[in-house]
């Protein structure tokens, strides 16, 4: 479906902006790092060995298994177990979950960065969280979860507005805390709102971000978005 594109493709953008981010501060050095390093460069090698898996928009009908999945898994996860602290062992399993749409496994995951670098978690993966959480019956923990994701968007925003940033990467931060707000309060017409202010400030089309309105309530969002 377009409308499972246009959103998997926002949530993997913001990620990568987060990747990104990690990489431009000077990392701490943790124990057995440049050997998860390594297997962490290993495993990024033979993702994108397999330019389908890799390069192709993921199908949300029938998502592509890596040709290497089992060792990509192997390495990320051995990475992982030797660097527990170590955020780019989990922003590269997540980015990896989310090209694979292994979504069921997305929350575990989530859970171990909250304990372990709840400092790496961007706002787009504290909203997934907080989606798969109130999914589970979580809901204290969906609150928690939606109320961060919300104040890390307000944060965004007021560094882009600071920077005098691209307008639309702007307009895309609002969007993203709108629909964010509107599963959390499970009333779409925040984000059909927000929808609005854009197409009468901007001329760039939203092309199928404008199907976002469609949904009826935060279930028919988790339907398209797990399902």
């Amino acid at each position: 479906m377009k409308l499972m594109h246009t959103v998997r493709d926002i949530l993997l953008l913001f990620v990568l902006l987060s990747l990104f981010s990690c990489g431009q501060r000077k990392p701490s050095v943790v124990p057995n790092q440049e050997m998860a390093e390594r297997l962490l460069k290993e495993a990024d090698s033979l993702m994108r060995a397999d330019s389908a898996f890799w390069y192709m928009p993921v199908d949300r009908e029938n998502p592509r298994v890596c040709r290497h999945d089992s060792l990509v898994r192997q390495k990320l996860d051995d990475a992982l177990l030797m660097c527990p602290s170590l955020k780019k062992a989990y922003l590269s399993k997540y980015i990896y979950l989310l090209r694979s749409r292994k979504m069921e496994e997305l929350l575990p995951l989530l859970r171990k960065m909250e304990t372990n670098v709840p400092d790496s978690i961007a706002a787009d993966m504290w909203h997934l969280k907080a989606a798969l959480e109130d999914r589970a019956g979580y809901r204290d923990t969906a609150r928690h979860d939606f109320l961060k994701a919300d104040t890390l968007y307000a944060l965004a925003l007021r560094k882009t507005m600071k920077e005098k940033a691209d307008t639309v990467q702007y307009a895309m931060l609002r969007l993203m805390k709108a629909l964010n707000l509107s599963v959390f309060y499970d009333d779409f017409n925040l984000i059909r709102n927000e929808i609005r202010l854009y197409n009468g400030v901007h001329q760039t089309p939203l092309g199928n971000a404008e199907l976002l309105s469609a949904f009826t309530g935060k279930e028919a969002y988790y339907d398209y978005l797990f399902e």
